[in-house]
């Protein structure tokens, strides 16, 4: 019985250039009409691949004027933009890697990361400086370009600590021609660049676009949240043809667009949608397809960071049947791969049993940055392959093969979560708040968001000391020490949490208990009092905004000088919101919610529909 799913072919000779080589040759081409060709576009500022290309050698003379060099690594703290992506490029040009930062994150979180990938320089909004890191990418100092490091992404871990993900440039190059065919990218495509710098998928938005010559379009800073009717008008303004979406958020945009059609939510220039970062639903597909989407082929993509962006894919044509599974299927590898789907002995499991997915094939990371331990913990020999040293991601995630070969997750076998697209170790969310002054034990989990959609929000219940703080200081105090998606939205406050018979804290109890809670109200205790303005006082907006707000944050006592953000609040609840008002006849920008904050100056923005 053997455990591999047959790979898609690949050009691999194109697979071992160097993806900034593939961007050189179109800069440097004798047609003058290729160089000139749109590389990176703005809503008001458009960038050639000579132009990106003369930009990236000039900043890489500047980092090899502070001394960056080969093996080296460069943190990268910038806006999604042009300038992220000269930066990036010209790190590659001197042989070093980089490490991208999303601006959000908070200066300690980035400091620790910069500290333990042992940066030598970082790009920001103040410019290049040196720092003191000399720890490089622990990759060779010679050699081919091929072999050197590309990037390195850092995500949650186990052990309560974050774990920096190194990449090599020819599994990125690998990566790079395997997605490119499989969406079929060609010079004449653009992508939107969604994702945030310091999540993985941007590299998957951003280079394989430009290796096929295309156009890659970013959003303006302030374009934190969308809604469905902003969404298209910034797709139509940039010539987006194929969009890749975060699946809660694509989730919620499908459901609030369900059967619309017309010229504000007209998506006819997008043919291809790229969905991931957790489960979706056959429903959900067939909510996709009523819709101004659903001309569109749907790719629905898996893969963790360690395997390099997505390493498995269901792609589906408008015209064909959605699969009679109620999880959508992740389909079948992605370039060069391998998919096992292997017993606790590591033993293939039968077809149509689940099992646990391991992922071989060339196209993986090098492992975690300088934690050689934990890298031999999840990167084992694959005693599947005829290649001498050929390694096996373990995902950790449980799934279910079916007869045509494709694959259907079904969970995760441990302490991890996708939340958001996000994955989150709820281990280091509890190191976090037991950290914090006055709090005694803590237990983070992931509850339904209330959508009905399947999305799930992060949330914990925490014991604190007789003078110890509010569920709302915690969570004030983690905003300051934690990205924004690792901070829980709702933080209850009890007097005790449930253990089992080991005497461990029992997860589900847990669960259920904040669940409970959230009804109640409570960031801080479980008896709020409702807020005490009188609703006849109001303006007719305030009211139903406080009152749609109090609904879907479960937070009876948000009062109308509340911080949005700070009470739970981001940028897809925003657009539940404003989906709520709609339907209530208001109309509301997600993005003021998430920009101006507090409901009395989102209420004076807000107009009739």
């Amino acid at each position: 019985m053997t455990s591999l799913y047959p790979t898609r072919s690949s050009a691999t000779a194109t697979a071992r250039t160097p993806v900034a080589d593939r961007i050189r040759a179109i800069a440097e081409d004798t047609d003058a009409a290729v160089r000139e060709r749109v590389a990176l576009r703005t809503a008001d500022h458009a960038v050639s691949y000579a132009t990106l290309w003369e930009r990236a050698q000039k900043t890489g003379a500047d980092l090899s004027a502070l001394g960056v060099g080969v093996g080296d690594i460069v943190g990268i703290r910038l806006p999604s933009g042009p300038d992220a992506v000269v930066a990036m490029l010209a790190s590659w040009l001197v042989g070093a890697a980089f490490l991208p930062m999303d601006v959000t994150v908070p200066d300690d979180y980035r400091d620790q990361m910069l500290s333990r990938s042992g940066a030598r320089a970082a790009v920001d909004g103040e410019g290049l400086r040196t720092l003191a890191g000399v720890g490089g990418s622990a990759r060779p100092q010679a050699g081919r370009p091929g072999d050197r490091a590309a990037y390195a992404i850092y995500t949650s871990g186990s052990s309560g600590s974050p774990k920096g993900v190194l990449v090599g440039h020819e599994a990125l190059g690998g990566h790079v021609a395997g997605i490119s065919q499989l969406l079929g990218l060609r010079h004449t495509d653009t992508v939107l660049q969604f994702a945030g710098l310091g999540f993985d998928v941007a590299q998957e938005e951003i280079w394989p676009t430009l290796a096929a010559g295309g156009t890659v379009a970013f959003l303006d800073s302030g374009d934190r949240a969308l809604s469905p009717a902003d969404l298209a008008q910034r797709v139509r303004e940039l010539g987006v043809s194929v969009l890749q979406l975060p699946t809660a958020y694509w989730r919620l945009v499908c459901a609030q667009i369900q059967g619309a059609q017309g010229v504000d939510v007209d998506f006819t220039g997008v043919h291809t949608v790229v969905v991931g970062g957790e489960g979706a639903g056959t429903r959900d597909v067939h909510v996709h397809r009523d819709g101004p989407l659903g001309h569109c082929t749907l790719v629905n993509g898996y893969g963790p960071t360690e395997t390099v962006v997505t390493c498995t894919a269901l792609v589906l044509r408008a015209d064909e049947p959605v699969p009679a599974t109620t999880g959508l299927p992740i389909g079948g590898p992605v370039g060069e791969r391998r998919l096992h789907v292997l017993d606790a002995d590591l033993r293939p499991v039968a077809p149509g049993s689940p099992g646990e997915l391991w992922i071989g094939g060339s196209l993986l990371a090098d492992g975690y940055l300088g934690d050689p331990v934990r890298t031999a913990e999840s990167f084992r020999s694959d005693p599947f392959s005829p290649q001498a040293g050929a390694r096996m991601y373990r995902t950790g995630d449980l799934v279910l093969r079916h007869p045509d070969g494709a694959l259907e997750y079904l969970g995760r076998l441990d302490n991890q979560v996708k939340v958001r697209g996000y994955r989150i170790e709820l281990d280091e969310v509890e190191r976090h708040l037991i950290d914090t002054r006055g709090v005694t034990a803590a237990a983070a989990v992931a509850l339904d968001d209330g959508t009905g959609t399947g999305g799930r929000t992060l949330a914990a219940a925490v014991c604190v000391t007789a003078d110890g703080p509010t569920g709302d200081r915690i969570r004030e105090d983690l905003r300051g020490r934690l990205p924004r998606h690792m901070v829980p939205g709702r933080i209850h406050v009890f007097g005790a949490l449930p253990l089992t018979t080991s005497g461990k804290i029992d997860r589900r109890a847990v669960g259920a208990m904040v669940a409970g809670a959230g009804g109640a109200g409570g960031f801080g205790s479980e008896a709020a009092a409702p807020a005490a303005d009188d609703a006849a006082d109001q303006a007719a907006e305030l009211t139903v905004l406080l009152d749609t707000v109090r609904t879907l944050l479960r937070a009876p006592d948000f009062g109308p000088d509340d911080d949005f953000l700070a009470r739970g609040g981001d940028s897809l609840a925003a657009l539940r919101v404003s989906g709520a008002m709609r339907e209530r006849g208001w109309r509301l920008r997600p993005s003021d919610l998430v920009a101006v904050g507090n409901a009395r100056a989102v209420a004076a923005r807000m107009k009739r529909c």
